[in-house]
């Protein structure tokens, strides 16, 4: 089994210190950031929906029915499949985001939990 790796916080300012060695950030725009924003349904909603969308729990209809189009939808399953089939490359690896580390609701969190179970899938596959 692969050591689940920790969430680091990604902090601004003139007196911060330079991200750790081998710290993948997870924030926007990368490929692992959270697609829905905080803006528009509040921080911990949208953490919900990032770890109901990666698992399979939110298909296009769920979406469509919270105001996504259908290009919207069509983009965020080309970007789920993106993210599930690279999460592998995160197990066992820390990663930053600028959520507090006291907070519950960060989608790194997802990112860390999934990650460890995709690398056993991957190295099964190979």
């Amino acid at each position: 089994m692969i050591a689940r790796g920790q969430r680091v916080r990604r902090r601004r300012g003139r007196l911060t210190r330079p991200p750790q060695q081998g710290v993948i950030y997870v924030g926007r725009p990368t490929l692992w950031g959270n697609p829905f924003t905080g803006r528009c349904s509040g921080h911990a909603k949208s953490i919900i929906l990032h770890r109901r969308w990666l698992s399979g729990g939110l298909g296009a209809l769920s979406l469509e029915r919270m105001g996504f189009c259908p290009s919207e939808i069509e983009s965020l399953g080309r970007l789920r499949e993106r993210v599930l089939i690279n999460l592998h490359r995160l197990a066992g690896k820390d990663l930053s985001c600028w959520c507090p580390l006291t907070s519950e609701w960060c989608h790194a969190e997802t990112l860390l939990d999934m990650a460890p179970h995709y690398a056993q899938l991957e190295a099964h596959a190979a």
